[in-house]
């Protein structure tokens, strides 16, 4: 978009509506306040202003989110987590 075009300041790029168990590096991710291990996924385009100013949003790194399924916390991860098959 131009310079005066709407911009998102996040911007969801990929959305899974299963819930999931991840990893990183081995270890089971937990929700640090229920303990609940089954989270909805998200990718989230993080803007800096400087690229977003140039229109360049997509040279814009993203971080995944997990949301929590039982107490809706969320998690921020610069790293993919990995899913955990059963």
């Amino acid at each position: 978009m131009g310079i005066l075009g709407k911009r998102h300041i996040c911007d969801s790029t990929k959305e899974d509506t299963a819930p999931h168990s991840f990893q990183i590096l081995g270890k089971t991710i937990l929700c640090p306040h229920c303990g609940h291990n089954q989270f909805l996924q998200k990718s989230i385009l993080l803007n800096t202003p400087g690229l977003t100013f140039l229109s360049l949003d997509w040279a814009n790194k993203t971080a995944t989110t997990l949301t929590c399924t039982t107490c809706s916390n969320i998690q921020w991860y610069l790293q993919q987590p990995e899913v955990v098959s059963l």
